[in-house]
């Protein structure tokens, strides 16, 4: 998994959020969520494959990023929103329509 920030400090994921990746995309995503200021944005765009333990960990940033200020996803892989359909994350995510 890759996570960088482009110029607008939107987090950009590419590759898998799946249970074997977890720790190390937490790893990595936490140092960068200590960056974000007031507004957190997620471009999904580039996640092949998320499971269950991708979804809580998006969660877990969605919950983390409301204390300080916003959280929104700008945009997500067609593989990503029908998994967040699927389980009924949407409900609780409240980004995919």
């Amino acid at each position: 998994m890759e996570i960088s920030r482009d110029v607008s400090g939107t987090l950009m994921f590419k590759g898998s959020l799946v249970v074997s990746e977890i720790e190390s995309i937490h790893m990595k995503v936490e140092p960068l969520l200590d960056e974000t200021i007031h507004e957190t944005v997620l471009d999904l765009s580039g996640v092949d494959d998320i499971d269950i333990s991708g979804l809580q960990l998006l969660y877990a940033i969605k919950k983390s990023a409301e204390n300080e200020g916003t959280f929104r996803i700008k945009a997500i892989s067609t593989r990503v929103k029908e998994c967040i359909l699927l389980s009924g994350f949407d409900i609780i995510l409240k980004e995919v329509a």
